[in-house]
C-alpha cells in the first residue's frame, strides 16, 4: 500500500471519531462555539487529507459535510437533530468506504451513488447545489472578468497568438485564471500544488516565480512565493467550484479570439465586467497539511539509512512518483534498483528546493498544533538534559507486533518452566543433587526476569475501557431516538485498563446489556412522569480495578425486574418446574432472565424479545473467565455487574490429573484442595457428597465425567478439588494434585473445535500438552452422566 494512503488510513479513525464525538456533544449544547471550531477543524483536516488520493467521491461528500459545518459555525444555521443525523449517516458511509479502500485500496464501485443522496440531504439546508453565477453573492464570489489583464502577459506571445487565432476558427473562449496563494496558506491546510493540479481541460500552465527571492539565511520554506497562471478549457463554473475554498486569491478572465488578439497589439479592451459566482466561505483554523517535498525527504532518509529491497523498494517507489507528480516533474521508477531511485530523490530534492513545500509528514496534520512562520525556537535544554524534552514521546506500534512479542513471552515462560522437570531428573535420574540445586537457582533468576518482561508486555497491551465505551453515545443517542425515550448516558472510570483483547472482547456482551436496558428497562417518559420519576432516563457505564480483574457494571433507573413475572414467564415456557416457581427467591427469579430462550417481551421487535441476548451475554463473559450477576429492584432500576480478568494472554492454571492423564483448571474458579478418608464421603439421591466445614459439597468424579477409565484405590484418601462456578460448590475426584502454572492459553481449533469441555491448550515446560477444561461444560457433562 502506499505509505501516504496508510498513513491517512490510521489518523482517518481518530478524526472520524472526533467528529461523532463532536457532534454528539452538540446535538446537547449547540450554543458551544468552541465545541463547533473543533468539529468543523477535525472535518476540515480529513477533507484536506483526504484531497491528497483520487477519491472524487468522498472528497465531494465531505465538502457538503464541511460546507454545513461551516455555516452552523458561521451562525448562518443552528444544527438540530435532522442535521446531526444526515452528518452522522455521512460519516458513517465515509468509515465504510475507508475499510473498502483498507482491503482494495479504492473505493466501492458504488460510492457515487451511495453519496448522492446524503450530499443532496447535507447541501439542503444551505439551499441546494452549488449554482454558478448568482448576483446575490457577489461580494463572496471570485473575480470573473472577459477583458484581458496584465497577468496574460506571463503567457508565451507566440502560443497566445496560435490560440487567438483558433479560438476565432472554431468560435469558441478561452479560460484564463492567476492563482495567487496567500504567504501562509499552508498554516490553513491549503495545498496550491494540488489545486492546480486538479484544474480540468488544462492547456497550459505558468508558474511566476516572485521578482527577487530571498537570502538562503532568510528564506522560509513555510511561506509561500510562487503563484500560477493558467489557460484551460474548462467552464468557469466548474473552476469557480474547484476555487471556492480560496475566493480572494482567484481571478478568472474569459477570452475569445479577439480579446487575445487586442491584448497582443496593445489596443484597450472593450469593457471590464466583474461577475459573480457561488457563495463561499472562507477556510480558517485548519491544521498543516503534508506536501511533497517531506515524501522525498523521508524517502531520502529511508535509502540512506535502510537496505530497502524487494516490497519495500516498491513502497518507496510509489511514494516519490507521487510526490514527483505533485511537483509537476513526472518520474517514471518502475523497475528501477535502489541506487536509481536514490539518484532520483537526491535530483527532485535539488529541483524542489526553491518551492514553497512544507516539511512535516502527513502525521502532523492530525496530531501536532501549528505554530506560526518563523525562525526555529531556540532549545530549552542540551541534547543530554532530560528536562530539554516536553511532553512524552509516544512510539505506534503496529498491533500485530505486540501480539508476536506477547507470543514470544509464552514461549519463554514454557521454557523457563521446563527447568524445574530438568532439575527433578537430574536427581533423580543421575542422583545428583548438587546439579539440581544449581538448575533451580538458575530457574530462579530467570523467572524473575520472565515475570518482569512479561509485565512490561502486558503493560504495552492494557488499554483504557474509554475504548469499549466510545461507541455508546451513538448506540443509545440513535436507539433512544427509535424508541421515543429521553436518555443521558454517564460514562465513569473510564481510564480503568484492561488487556486489549477483553477490551475487545466486552463490546459485544456490552452492546447486549445496553440495549435490553434500553428497550426493556427503561420507561416511556410519560410512564415516568406519572410514577413520579424524572421523565429523562440515566444510563450508566462504570468501570472499577478490583485487584487481578476489572469489574464493569451497567445500570439503569427504570422499571426494574418484576420477580413474579420472570417466574410466571420462566414456567410458560418450561425453563422451570411448579415446585420451583413456588420455591425462588427474588434473587433466584432475576438470575432466570440468563436463561437460554427466555423473554419477557411481548412483542418481537428487531431490538429484543427472540429469547436471545442476555444468555448470550453470560456464555461470552464464561469464556473470557468472568462472571454477570444482576441485581434488580422494581421500580427503581437494574445494575448488571460484569467480573473479568485483566487479561486473557497468560491464565493461571491448577494442574492436575486423573487417569493417568494431566488438565489444566482455571486458578480463579478454585477454592480448596483437600484430601479426605475414604470413609467420610457419603451419598445423597444417587450423588456423592462429602461434609466440610458443615456444608455438604457435592463430589463429581472427573475421570467418569470425561469418560475415561479410571477408579480410585478404594483405601486410598479421596484428592479433591473443590471448584466454585456460578457461585456453586462442586467437589472434583482427581487422582493427584501438582502444581500451579502461568499458561499461554490457545484456543481450540481443527478437529478439537468441537469439545466444548476444553476452553484451550496449553504447553507445558516438560513438552507435553495441557488440556484446561471449560468447567460450566464438565458440570454439564458430570450431570447428564449421572
Amino acid at each position: 500500500m502506499n505509505p501516504l494512503l496508510a498513513q491517512f488510513l490510521a489518523e482517518a479513525n481518530d478524526l472520524l471519531a472526533s467528529v461523532d464525538e463532536g457532534l454528539l456533544h452538540l446535538e446537547r449544547d449547540p450554543g458551544d462555539a468552541e465545541l463547533v471550531n473543533e468539529v468543523f477543524r477535525a472535518a476540515h483536516t480529513f477533507k484536506g487529507s483526504s484531497g491528497l488520493f483520487d477519491f472524487p467521491e468522498l472528497t465531494r461528500l465531505t465538502h457538503a459535510a464541511e460546507d454545513l459545518l461551516d455555516a452552523v459555525r458561521g451562525g448562518r444555521l443552528a444544527l438540530d437533530s435532522g442535521m446531526t443525523d444526515d452528518l452522522l449517516a455521512a460519516f458513517d458511509l465515509i468509515r465504510g468506504w475507508l475499510a473498502h479502500v483498507t482491503a482494495h485500496e479504492r473505493l466501492p464501485a458504488s460510492a457515487g451513488t451511495d453519496a448522492a443522496g446524503l450530499i443532496t440531504k447535507l447541501r439542503a439546508p444551505l439551499g441546494g447545489e452549488p449554482v454558478a453565477h448568482t448576483a446575490a453573492t457577489a461580494a463572496a464570489g471570485i473575480a470573473v472578468i472577459d477583458a484581458a489583464p496584465e497577468w496574460l502577459a506571463w503567457f508565451d506571445a507566440e502560443w497566445l497568438t496560435e490560440t487567438a487565432t483558433w479560438l476565432e476558427t472554431t468560435t469558441s473562449t478561452m479560460r484564463f485564471v492567476r492563482y495567487t496563494p496567500d504567504a501562509d496558506c499552508f498554516f490553513r491546510a491549503e495545498d496550491p500544488i494540488h489545486l492546480v493540479r486538479q484544474v480540468p481541460g488544462l492547456d497550459k500552465l505558468g508558474i511566476v516565480q516572485p521578482e527577487q527571492w530571498p537570502a538562503p539565511d532568510e528564506y522560509d520554506e513555510y511561506v509561500c512565493l510562487l503563484s500560477f497562471v493558467v489557460a484551460t478549457r474548462a467552464g468557469i463554473g466548474e473552476l469557480e467550484y474547484l476555487f471556492r475554498y480560496v475566493p480572494d486569491q482567484v481571478q478568472i478572465v474569459e477570452l475569445d479570439g479577439d480579446a487575445i488578439t487586442r491584448h497582443l497589439s496593445g489596443e484597450p479592451p472593450l469593457k471590464v465586467e466583474e461577475k459573480v459566482t457561488i457563495a463561499v466561505t472562507e477556510v480558517i483554523d485548519s491544521e498543516l497539511a503534508a506536501d511533497a517535498r517531506s515524501v522525498l525527504a523521508a524517502a531520502h532518509r529511508t535509502l540512506e539509512i535502510n537496505p530497502v529491497e524487494g516490497v519495500q523498494l516498491r513502497s518507496v517507489v510509489l511514494a516519490v512518483t507521487a510526490a514527483a507528480r505533485a511537483l509537476g516533474v513526472p518520474e517514471d521508477l518502475t523497475g528501477a534498483d535502489r541506487a536509481t531511485v536514490s539518484e532520483a530523490v537526491e535530483r527532485l530534492l535539488a529541483e524542489a528546493a526553491p518551492a514553497p513545500v512544507g516539511a512535516v509528514p502527513v502525521a502532523a496534520a492530525a496530531s501536532a498544533p501549528v505554530a506560526a512562520a518563523g525562525p526555529p525556537a531556540e532549545p530549552t535544554g542540551r541534547a543530554d538534559d532530560p528536562g530539554g524534552q516536553v511532553g512524552t514521546r509516544v512510539l505506534k506500534v503496529d498491533q500485530e507486533k505486540v501480539d508476536r512479542l506477547m507470543e514470544l513471552v509464552g514461549e519463554l515462560n514454557v521454557a523457563k518452566n521446563g527447568l524445574t522437570f530438568l532439575a527433578d531428573s537430574a536427581e533423580e535420574e543421575f542422583g545428583s543433587r548438587v546439579l539440581s540445586r544449581r538448575i533451580k537457582d538458575q530457574y530462579a533468576g530467570l523467572h524473575r526476569i520472565a515475570e518482569e518482561l512479561q509485565s512490561a508486555v502486558m503493560d504495552v497491551r492494557m488499554l483504557p475501557l474509554s475504548v469499549a465505551f466510545g461507541r455508546f453515545p451513538r448506540l443509545v443517542r440513535d436507539l433512544s431516538r427509535r424508541l421515543g425515550k429521553t436518555i443521558e448516558l454517564v460514562t465513569e472510570g473510564e481510564d480503568t485498563m484492561a488487556d486489549k483483547d477483553v477490551i475487545e472482547a466486552l463490546g459485544d456482551p456490552l452492546v447486549h446489556l445496553v440495549r435490553n436496558s434500553l428497550d426493556h428497562g427503561i420507561e416511556p417518559a410519560d410512564e415516568r412522569t406519572a410514577s413520579g420519576k424524572n421523565p429523562a432516563a440515566r444510563l450508566t457505564l462504570a468501570a472499577v480495578a478490583d485487584g487481578d480483574a476489572v469489574i464493569v457494571e451497567v445500570s439503569d433507573d427504570g422499571r426494574g425486574v418484576d420477580p413474579v413475572r420472570v417466574k410466571r414467564k420462566a414456567y410458560e415456557k418450561g425453563l422451570i418446574s411448579e415446585e420451583e416457581l413456588e420455591s425462588l427467591s427474588d434473587t433466584e427469579a432475576v438470575d432466570l432472565v440468563f436463561r437460554p430462550g427466555f423473554s419477557t417481551a411481548d412483542q418481537v421487535s428487531d431490538l429484543s424479545g427472540r429469547g436471545v441476548g442476555m444468555d448470550a451475554v453470560r456464555a461470552s463473559v464464561e469464556k473470557l473467565g468472568g462472571t454477570v450477576t444482576m441485581r434488580s429492584k422494581l421500580g427503581q432500576g437494574t445494575s448488571t455487574r460484569l467480573r473479568l480478568p485483566l487479561s486473557m494472554a497468560v491464565t493461571q492454571v491448577m494442574v492436575v490429573s486423573v487417569a493417568g492423564q494431566r488438565f489444566g483448571i482455571p486458578v480463579d474458579l478454585v477454592v480448596e484442595t483437600v484430601r479426605v478418608p475414604a470413609a467420610e464421603m457419603g451419598r445423597v439421591l444417587h450423588q456423592d457428597v462429602v461434609v466440610m466445614r458443615g456444608e455438604v459439597v457435592p463430589v463429581l468424579d472427573l475421570a467418569r465425567a470425561l469418560d475415561m477409565p479410571w477408579a480410585p484405590n478404594p483405601d486410598a484418601d479421596r484428592a479433591i478439588l473443590v471448584v466454585s462456578v456460578n457461585g456453586q460448590r462442586v467437589g472434583l475426584l482427581v487422582e493427584q494434585f501438582h502444581r500451579e502454572v502461568d499458561v499461554i492459553l490457545k484456543p481450540m481449533e481443527g478437529l478439537l473445535a468441537y469439545a466444548d469441555e476444553f476452553s484451550g491448550t496449553a504447553l507445558l515446560g516438560d513438552g507435553l500438552v495441557l488440556l484446561v477444561l471449560n468447567m460450566k461444560e464438565v458440570l454439564g457433562l458430570a450431570a447428564r452422566v449421572a
